[in-house]
């Protein structure tokens, strides 16, 4: 038995193409206020590609939803400031590119 919307590929339901992602490689220095320093790495990892930075407030929630996930070292306590270097990336405009959270 045949649903309407049967016919229809996964994009047109709204599932991301592969166009639509990019692999990503982050290094991440996480730094908490009673001075400890811990980096953590981030290797390939899929995730949506960015909109245009044209875009600031579609750029921002995207770093927020995007990048700012692969931070923190599970402490729930104090404050934290993040530095997020993209080290290796499949869209090479954002390689180099650090990214700041919680300053």
């Amino acid at each position: 038995m045949s649903h309407p919307g049967d016919d229809l590929g996964t994009e047109a339901m709204g599932a991301p193409s592969a166009a639509a992602t990019i692999t990503i490689s982050l290094t991440i220095e996480n730094t908490y206020e009673d001075g400890d320093t811990i980096d953590t790495h981030v290797t390939d990892a899929v995730i949506p590609a960015p909109p245009s930075p044209d875009d600031e407030n579609a750029h921002s929630a995207w770093l927020y939803e995007h990048i700012f996930a692969f931070t923190g070292t599970g402490r729930t306590e104090g404050d934290a400031w993040y530095d997020v270097t993209v080290t290796a990336c499949s869209d090479p405009t954002l390689v180099g590119q650090t990214y700041e959270f919680g300053y």
